[in-house]
């Protein structure tokens, strides 16, 4: 299972926190539509897709 926490928060604490809630991602609200096209073709790739700092 992939978690990707999709929010209006981007703090560093905020990032942190979904960090450790067990979420794979966090992406700040609105969503780039490429980026999130991106982590999702690196996921079908196998690529696994590191927390990120977006």
């Amino acid at each position: 299972m992939f978690l990707i926490a999709l929010t209006g928060w981007g703090q560093e604490e905020d990032r942190r926190r979904t960090e450790e809630a067990g979420f794979n991602q966090h992406m700040v609200k609105p969503v780039d539509p490429a980026a999130l096209m991106k982590l999702l073709a690196s996921l079908s790739a196998g690529q696994g897709g590191q927390l990120s700092k977006r």
